[in-house]
Parts: structure tokens; sequence; C-alpha cells
């Protein structure tokens, strides 16, 4: 599942994991990558499904234009066209199909979210992209989702999704709460025991964009627990964790699910709201939130000490950070926490970028509306891990020391406050 589109551009919700992203009304750039713009109202969540000769594609969109929107007015309003490619940069429409989804085939998940899935042809090759070009009868907009086919699996959650016990719609992320009831199942109805690895370890956060990447991370995890679970039956992890589910022990890849607290993706205690300021703060403060052994006083201390006890402008800025974390814990929390990603980073500090262009093999997010500088981007390289496919590390310069620093000082002045 991938936790996201990509950015959910117009508003905060996004989600990339086993998921793929889209948003806005791309264009080609060089003929080797699709770019997105933040002008959209609309993200996207998507996920495949093997089914033998076909690929079952499921895919959830959050419609912003309007508050209350319905089932109805949504089938009524939205059309959609998608076509198959090779690859980001080829010219040759390999398939291509228009759908109207029915009122019984779409599903509303929430407030303006809405689900819908639909089968296409496996092609005579390992991997493709779809687009999927989306058309707003109401509002005249058009919008274009680009989902990655793997037409001969080679990953467990090629074939296998996570449902609840009461639909046949996989969710399209991979962080549950400990209280959810969960199964994981194959569209082939395929029986398997699953062998279930539990981590004991907690992920630092992002290293800086001018480091070399975080150097302290363990080559081989602790292990926490293992056990066997068999798909199909209903199951709940009790203790917030990271899993890794694998076909037998000498898969090295497997599904990888992590189980939060029942209040994730929002952050609500001192000790856990502390951790996410490492972002905007110096090393001696850093010593000291991690040092404390009293949570609440030395967060007030903190948001009182950058705003010199200027009350309202702490209470701005807290509200724009957390509001900023919680976003980045949905968009991009992957085998860790969306905070701590690379990802996570610079949208906390940075927001949506002004535009996104997407290949296969990176993501390129650009910035230009900032008196800081005239245009700057960041190049996220997709690598794939034993937990997900797609993971995303940034390409780290020195150079971006002169842009980052005055953004970081904009928080801790209280300027930044959305």
């Amino acid at each position: 599942m991938r936790n996201y589109t990509l950015l959910l551009f117009a508003g905060l919700s996004l989600l990339w994991q086993g998921c793929s992203r889209g948003t806005a009304v791309p264009q080609t750039a060089n003929n080797e990558e699709v770019t997105y713009s933040k002008s959209a109202a609309m993200s996207f969540r998507s996920k495949t499904l093997d089914r033998d000769t076909t690929l079952r594609v499921y895919i959830e969109m959050d419609v912003r234009r309007e508050p209350g929107m319905t089932l109805e007015k949504f089938v009524n309003d939205f059309s959609f066209i998608y076509y198959i490619q090779a690859d980001y940069n080829s010219k040759e429409v390999l398939y291509k199909r228009g759908l109207k989804p029915s009122l019984d085939a779409v599903r509303q998940n929430g407030p303006g979210t809405f689900g819908f899935t639909f089968e296409v042809p496996k092609l005579d090759m390992p991997t493709a992209v779809l687009f999927l070009d989306v058309a707003d009868a109401s509002s005249g907009q058009r919008t274009l989702h680009d989902v990655l086919l793997e037409f001969k699996p080679t990953r467990l959650s090629d074939s296998y999704g996570v449902f609840n016990l009461r639909t046949s719609f996989p969710y399209l992320r991979n962080h549950f709460s400990a209280e959810d009831t969960l199964r994981i199942s194959s569209l082939k109805g395929t029986a398997l025991e699953m062998v279930v690895t539990k981590y004991a370890y907690d992920f630092e956060a992002a290293a800086s964009p001018m480091g070399a990447g975080n150097r302290n991370a363990p080559k081989v995890l602790p292990i926490d627990t293992t056990f066997t679970m068999r798909t199909n039956q209903p199951f709940v992890l009790t203790e917030p964790g990271l899993y890794l589910f694998r076909e037998d022990t000498s898969r090295v890849q497997g599904m990888g699910l992590l189980v939060t607290d029942d209040r994730f993706p929002r952050m609500t205690q001192p000790k856990e709201l502390l951790k996410p300021l490492i972002y905007i703060s110096t090393r001696n403060e850093i010593k000291e939130i991690s040092g404390n052994n009293a949570p609440k006083k030395t967060l007030d201390n903190y948001w009182l000490r950058l705003t010199s006890n200027n009350e309202g402008k702490a209470r701005r800025s807290i509200r724009a950070y957390y509001r900023r974390v919680t976003t980045a814990n949905q968009m991009f929390t992957s085998y860790k926490e969306g905070w701590k990603t690379d990802m996570g980073m610079i949208y906390i500090v940075l927001g949506l970028p002004d535009q996104v262009a997407r290949t296969k093999e990176k993501e390129i997010w650009t910035y230009t509306q900032n008196p800081n500088f005239s245009e700057i981007n960041f190049t996220f390289i997709r690598r794939p891990n034993q937990f997900l496919e797609d993971h995303y590390e940034l390409v780290r310069y020195p150079e971006y020391e002169p842009i980052w620093y005055p953004i970081v000082e904009e928080w801790r002045s209280g300027i930044v406050d959305r």
C-alpha cells in the first residue's frame, strides 16, 4: 500500500503506502515524468491485487470541492477514463477504457471520501503505469492519478490485502490501531500460514536535509516476538509496534503493518509532542527535550520561549506545527510514523510543494512561492525495503543550508501560523 496519492494538494489528507498517489492537472516534462500542481480539489489512494489473468484496482478519492457531497452526486458528477502505458516516458497507449461506476459500485468511506474498484487485463510485460483521467462535470476540472501495475507479482502485497470483517474493499493504508480487527486475504482465496515478526525498535526522526542520512539506524532490527497467523482469519494486534508478515522465514520481503495507539495520526501526549520539535530546534534544545522529566512543562516553556512569552502567538504556532505533524502522519506513514520520514520532515517545515514531478524511480518536490528563495527542488529516490514497496529517501545536499535555516527561523519566530 502506499500512504499517499501525491499530495493532497488542496487540502490536508493524503496517504502513501501500498497505495500510490496523484493529484491535480498534470503535464509531462521532457517526456520522462508526470508533473502535478497543488491546485487540485481531489486526492487519491490506490492499491492493486492480483487475480491471475487480471489485476483489480482499488481507488479511493477525497473530494473537497464542497461539503456534504452525497454518494448520488458523486456518481452523477464524476466519470473516468484509464489508459495503460509501458512507463512514464512512453507515448504509446497499450490499453484504454472508459469508466462510469454505478451507484451500487461506489462506496462512501467517510465525509467526501468515495471508493470504487475495476479490473484491468494483464499485459505481456512485468510492469506498466495506469493513468486514471478523472472528469468532474460539476466543476469542469480534470485530474490525473497514476498507479504502478505489477503484472508479474513478486511481493506478498501484490496478492494480499488487509481487510476488515465487513467489507471486500481493502484498507489503503498500512497503519492500524491496536483495537482494529483485521484479516489478510487474497482475491484468489488462497489460504496461507504466515510468519509474523514483531520488531521492538523506535525509529529515529529523519536526518537533516544537509546531512548524510541516519547513520545510527541498526543494520538488523531487534526482534520482539515471532508467531504464525493464517490468512482469511480475523486477528487483532494488541501491542503497538512494527509487524512483518511473510510467507516463510526464508523470505526477506513481506507486508509491513504499523500498529499505533488509538490517537494516531494525532499526537496528544506531551512526551510525544516534544519529539517532532527536533526539526526546528538547536542542539541544546534537543538535548533538553530528550532528557526532560517534566514533558508538559518543557513543552510549554519551549513554545513560550520561542515567542517571547506571547501566549497568543505560541498557541497559533503550536496549532500550525502540530497540524502539519498530524497531516504528515496521515500522508507519509510507512514502516515508521509519517513525521519521522524524509517526506514528512520536508512537509512539516515547508508545507505542501507547489509542484510534484514523478517517475517510477523518484519524486521531485518543487517549492517556488517563498520569500527566502526563488525555487528549490527536493528529490526523493524510491528505495523498496522488506516492509513496503514505496519507501522514499531524500537526496541530501549541503547546499540546502542557506535555504533551510531561514525557514526554520520563521517557525522559531512565530511567523508561520498555518
